[in-house]
């Protein structure tokens, strides 16, 4: 029998394709949160928030739905959703983690592409160059530390003791893959579940390989600056036994 899977989905890591295979492998257990369910709720628990601020409350949200799905015993649950030691531990600590990691840089670039494409509107930052001065630009710089330690950078007392949480709850989880990697990714997954993970891309973005080394010097070092928090995470992982 299959172990129970939470897929942690980190967002602009390229696992939207890895999550849609591990639920299709348990199609007959298997759940998601729907980012349009979390927000609805969000909007009418407490209408009128911006900014971090709602994000924070949409994520609290979230992790509740997952609590929810742990506690019901769903077999597989893939979602934008951080990982919560408290639920993990008390609720279901045999359940198996996961997630899929990217070089921080190349994955802020990409949430910026997504966030310009999709959600354009007045008060968005006309360019690159504007969006690094936004409260926006200080969570995307902090993804890793949010989704691993639950503070965003601009949000948090202590760093280095957020970075720290962060580094124990990864030691959490059975299997972290790499954007670089998939292949290892996939067989690792293929061995904790014994099944087949299918081969499939979702979600592809139309921005060229290239974007990422496009940047002006000056703009990279600057986002490499906002993503310093993300840096060491990811560097920490990369050395972890459990990295592919």
């Amino acid at each position: 029998m299959a172990p129970r899977l939470l897929y942690i989905h980190v967002p602009k890591c390229g696992g939207t394709s890895f999550g849609s295979a591990v639920r299709l492998a348990y199609a007959t257990s298997q759940a998601t949160i729907r980012p349009g369910r979390s927000r609805a709720i969000c909007e009418a628990l407490y209408p009128g928030i911006e900014g971090t601020e709602r994000t924070l409350r949409q994520y609290e949200i979230r992790t509740v739905l997952l609590g929810d799905l742990m506690g019901r015993g769903v077999a597989c649950i893939s979602a934008h959703v951080p990982y919560n030691a408290g639920l993990h531990e008390r609720l279901d600590p045999d359940r198996k983690a996961v997630t899929l990691l990217r070089e921080p840089v190349a994955r802020f670039l990409s949430h910026y592409a997504y966030v310009q494409r999709h959600h354009p509107g007045p008060a968005r930052a006309a360019g690159l160059e504007d969006f690094l001065d936004t409260e926006a630009a200080q969570r995307f710089g902090s993804t890793y530390l949010f989704y691993f330690a639950g503070r965003y950078q601009h949000h948090v007392n202590d760093l280095e003791r957020a970075l720290g949480d962060a580094r124990a709850n990864m030691a959490r989880f059975t299997l972290i893959g790499d954007l670089s990697r998939t292949e290892a990714f996939r067989k690792g997954l293929r061995q904790i579940i014994g099944r087949p993970v299918v081969s499939w891309t979702r979600n592809r973005r139309p921005e060229t390989s290239n974007a990422s080394r496009d940047v002006a010097p000056g703009l990279r070092e600057r986002i490499e600056r906002l993503c310093a928090p993300d840096r060491a995470i990811y560097e920490h992982a990369q050395g972890l036994p459990t990295c592919v």
